[in-house]
């Protein structure tokens, strides 16, 4: 973990989604003995979470991909210059590696440039078919070939009502093409310079299909 680390911290520890309000913050500073973290605010409803000195609280974080966990007492609250917390570091004994369900894939249309890094075409703009924080598929225009496992550079811009623009850039692996209705879709696996974006993109994932539900219910 290091500075900057997106969290997922719930209350009394529990990862199970169904029965606890996730709260999203991240590393704003350590130490030797302790990780400062940014006051949690819920995903949902943008609210403090209600944390006291001494309470027991459940981390979560991604790094290199993987999903881990451990619980953590909250050691002291600060105020100045911004309200946050401090926690102990965890032993490594004590960090546990979880298997996380496959990523939310959502039907949607996420502006995108596609840029070659190895210039064998010029740079296009399209929209997604689809997206997951794993991976996404993208329309492409018929003058362009894409190679299988060629690596691309793709600046994505996300939107929801739920949140303002976030933009994030990284590598796509191309996986496949293939052509229905006459139309192509190219298949590509992220791979990210920094994790916290594959994070902006879950979290995109989840607003857009909270969305869809609304719209269903209405």
């Amino acid at each position: 973990m290091k500075v900057g680390t997106s969290l997922t911290i719930r209350m009394r520890g529990s990862f199970n989604e169904t029965e606890q309000i996730a709260y999203r913050s991240k590393i704003i500073d350590l130490n030797e003995k302790e990780l400062i973290i940014d006051y949690p605010v819920n995903i949902d409803e943008y609210l403090e979470l209600p944390i006291t000195a001494n309470c027991v609280v459940g981390i979560e974080y991604v790094t290199n991909g993987n999903v881990y966990t451990f619980l953590a007492k909250v050691i002291r609250i600060i105020n100045s210059p911004v309200t946050a917390f401090a926690i102990g570091i965890p032993k490594n004994d004590h960090i546990k590696k979880i298997q996380r369900r496959e990523y939310v894939r959502i039907n949607t249309d996420v502006n995108v440039a596609v840029h070659n890094i190895s210039s064998t075409f010029q740079p296009f703009i399209t929209v997604t078919r689809d997206i997951s924080g794993g991976g996404v598929a993208i329309i492409i225009p018929r003058n362009i070939i894409l190679v299988e496992g060629e690596m691309v550079q793709l600046y994505l811009v996300l939107k929801s009502t739920y949140s303002d623009f976030e933009y994030v850039t990284t590598k796509g692996e191309i996986i496949r093409t293939t052509i229905e209705n006459h139309v192509r879709t190219t298949s590509l696996k992220f791979h990210f310079y920094n994790e916290n974006d594959r994070q902006k993109i879950i979290k995109y994932c989840f607003e857009i299909q909270r969305e869809k539900l609304k719209r269903q219910i209405l």
